[in-house]
Parts: structure tokens; C-alpha cells; sequence
């Protein structure tokens, strides 16, 4: 009998966008993220259209977002919300839901992320993950997010001006 107890945790931010989510949602796709994050690196495995859409499939491999993700697109309603569940094997899964409103002078967007370990390694990562840490990697999303909004270009993450962590790490990864 396994003796292992999943821990979980949720966590949300309030992006405020310069944008009307029609702007906003088709950013939020694999393959136009190329064109505002800094680094960003995607494999389609799957996608009738090629781009984001209900049930697609795709991976990334950051390092310093705990190596190899499978991503699964599992809600879509253009312009309104996506849905995103994350698995790193045999580490954790992150389901992570983005909804967009309207509001004055754009939109606001709320990320939630739902982290649930798959082993004590998982576990340990959830109880690693600051509320700190959290915020500084959104604040640094909707940076760049709305920087591509305004101008058209990437923000370089030498230009960010905030201090990037990622989930999980300290401030020396």
C-alpha cells in the first residue's frame, strides 16, 4: 500500500491588461508566446489548427520550471477563459485557469494555479513555493505581457526590472 499523501495548494493573481481581452486571449497560445515571453520554448504534439484549442497538447522543458511539462488545453472559450492542466511526471501537477474580463482601459485577467504533488519531492516543492516568489513571477508575466500589448515587442528579460524567481527555486537559479 503506498504510503504517500498528496499536498496541494491554490494560488491566484490579478493581472490588470492594457488591452480588451480579444486582444489578450490569442496571446495566450503556445505557439504566440514566441512572440512576448522571454525564453519561451514549446513542442505541438497536438493541435488540429496548430495553435491553442480545446484538448491540445504540447510540452516544454524549462530547468528552472522543474525540467519536462506535458500541457494539456482542457476549457477554451475564446476571449473569455483557457484552461490549462500541467503535468511534470512524477513531480507535481499544475492546473492553471486564466480568465479575462473587460474593465475600463482593458482587462483584467486572473491566473489561478493549482499545484498538487505526485511524490514527497512534489510535495516538498509546494511547501517551497512563497507567496513572494509567486507574485514576482506573475507581476513579471504581466510585465511582459502588457509591454507586447503597448509596443508590438518582446520585452527582453534584461529590461524587466523585477526580481525574476521561479516556482520552486531560489534566487541563485
Amino acid at each position: 500500500m503506498n504510503e504517500f499523501t498528496a499536498e496541494r495548494i491554490v494560488k491566484s493573481y490579478t493581472m490588470h491588461l492594457c488591452a480588451p481581452p480579444s486582444d489578450v486571449f490569442p496571446l495566450l497560445c503556445p505557439v504566440r508566446e514566441y512572440q512576448w515571453i522571454e525564453p519561451w520554448s514549446c513542442d505541438m504534439v497536438f493541435s488540429t489548427g496548430g495553435r491553442a484549442e480545446n484538448n491540445a497538447v504540447f510540452t516544454t522543458d524549462f530547468e528552472t520550471q522543474c525540467g519536462t511539462e506535458i500541457w494539456v488545453v482542457c476549457r477554451y472559450e475564446k476571449d473569455r477563459a483557457i484552461e490549462f492542466v500541467r503535468v511534470t511526471p512524477g513531480l507535481k501537477v499544475n492546473r492553471l485557469d486564466i480568465s479575462l474580463n473587460a474593465a475600463e482601459n482593458g482587462s483584467l485577467s486572473i491566473w489561478t494555479h493549482t499545484f498538487t504533488g505526485l511524490s514527497e519531492a512534489g510535495n516538498q516543492w509546494i511547501r517551497n513555493l512563497t507567496d513572494e516568489t509567486f507574485e514576482l513571477e506573475k507581476a513579471a508575466v504581466e510585465k511582459m505581457l502588457n509591454h507586447y500589448l503597448e509596443t508590438g515587442a518582446m520585452l527582453k528579460m534584461a529590461d524587466l526590472n523585477i526580481e525574476t524567481r521561479y516556482y520552486g527555486q531560489d534566487s541563485n537559479h
